[in-house]
């Protein structure tokens, strides 16, 4: 009687040096090919002296359909903004400077007084410095 032999196959083995360097320009790629659309698109109110803000962290808009937007994502009501605004600032230092604070308002000029109002007594509330876009007139009380 013949005993049967288990023939022993070759060990394979994956190379895997190269995994992290094209798991990192994969990263680097998506990166550069993704766009991040900040804001909607409103036609600011004209005021005379204005100057230019630092960049922020947060941006709030409110179109002219009253659409309000928190970066590039649509919230419902004031409520939302109060708590996206203090959700995104309590990540920040303590100490930080109070330019970290700043969230950019924008509300087009259509918008009644009655609709942006709530939504800048929630960014205030939300711990938020309010830093407000318009255009320049260039001729003062205009």
């Amino acid at each position: 009687m013949r005993r049967s032999r288990r023939r022993r196959r070759p060990k394979i083995t994956i190379p895997t040096t190269s995994m992290g360097d094209i798991a990192f320009l994969l990263i680097i790629f998506f990166i550069i090919c993704s766009t991040k659309k900040v804001g909607v698109t409103v036609t600011p109110p004209r005021a005379p002296g204005l100057g230019e803000l630092p960049k922020p962290n947060i941006y709030v808009g409110v179109d002219a359909n009253e659409v309000i937007h928190v970066d590039t994502r649509e919230v419902f009501g004031p409520g939302q903004v109060e708590a996206e605004v203090s959700r995104r600032l309590a990540r920040l230092d303590p100490n930080a400077p109070s330019e970290k604070r700043i969230v950019i308002f924008e509300c087009d000029q259509s918008v009644k007084k009655e609709v942006f109002e709530p939504i800048l007594e929630a960014i205030a509330k939300g711990g938020g410095i309010i830093g407000a876009v318009g255009t320049d007139s260039g001729q003062p009380g205009r």
